[in-house]
């Protein structure tokens, strides 16, 4: 059939067609970018509005408790370096951990400042739970945060330790959380060897488009920036020294976030 100008031809051309699938192509392009970084910006949000809830509840401790801080210790039981029961966080290690009972046993959860169990999870954290009988499950971890040494922790370490909030002079710098890299984290005490050694302890996460999320003593958070990718892999024994001048750089900006050490420490072999 022939058509003429009063039966006008309907649809599009293969030209035509791949014209506007390029037109859509570029644009995806140009928006998806966009998108991932602002659902990033989001995730990191959440994030910090966790680390904000948990820094809350740990002041109302303090001020419950006749200016003591949440203890804050772990041992080493069970195949695993664990939070002791009598802590912030109860009888947990986050990889092992397949229920939330560590947390439910911690003494902000038990004693009604945090009832929430999301509040204890990263989004952004998609790691899985790895049982010590080597399972892995598909279930994501219940636990993403740890709390600095700094506060409530093991007396053992040559570290200035605080077991009460007035002994500080700087809440304002002193970080209290920490959103943990999901290959060092295990108990919730965050171990930080002061300057000038150069060995990440425990390490915190660049999850947040190559940056991490803290709490500080004073009430505030913030998101961090890395100089160089935070990865705990390849650990040596229980610390991962600093790979180069850049990563070494983002180690001395958590180490001026923790007390300055006793006068007599030297770094440990």
């Amino acid at each position: 059939m022939i058509l003429d100008d009063a039966h006008p031809r309907m649809g599009f051309t293969l030209i035509e067609l791949l014209v506007v699938i390029s037109i859509i192509a570029i644009l995806a392009s140009l928006l998806l970018p966009a998108l991932f970084s602002a659902k990033r910006k989001v995730v990191s949000s959440v994030c910090l509005n966790n680390l904000k809830q948990l820094q809350a509840c740990w002041m109302m401790y303090v001020n419950d408790n006749n200016d003591c801080v949440p203890p804050n210790l772990a041992t080493n039981g069970a195949g695993a370096w664990r939070s002791t029961p009598d802590s912030w966080i109860g009888w947990s290690s986050a990889p092992h951990d397949p229920e939330t009972t560590g947390i439910e046993q911690g003494l902000l959860f038990k004693y009604d400042y945090n009832r929430s169990l999301n509040t204890y999870h990263c989004p952004a954290d998609r790691s899985k739970v790895h049982l010590l009988n080597g399972q892995w499950l598909s279930r994501l971890r219940t636990r993403s945060y740890s709390m600095s040494g700094t506060w409530g922790g093991r007396t053992n370490e040559a570290q200035t330790v605080f077991q009460r909030f007035s002994q500080t002079e700087n809440p304002s710098q002193l970080f209290v959380f920490v959103d943990e890299d999901e290959d060092s984290i295990d108990d919730a005490h965050f171990l930080t060897w002061p300057d000038p050694d150069d060995r990440w302890v425990n390490m915190p996460t660049d999850r947040h488009g190559k940056a991490g999320t803290f709490s500080f003593a004073d009430g505030h958070t913030e998101l961090w920036r890395w100089r160089w990718g935070k990865s705990f892999k390849q650990k040596q024994s229980y610390w991962k020294r600093a790979q180069n001048q850049a990563d070494l750089a983002d180690l001395r900006r958590l180490q001026k976030a923790i007390p300055a050490p006793p006068p007599e420490w030297v770094p440990q072999k």
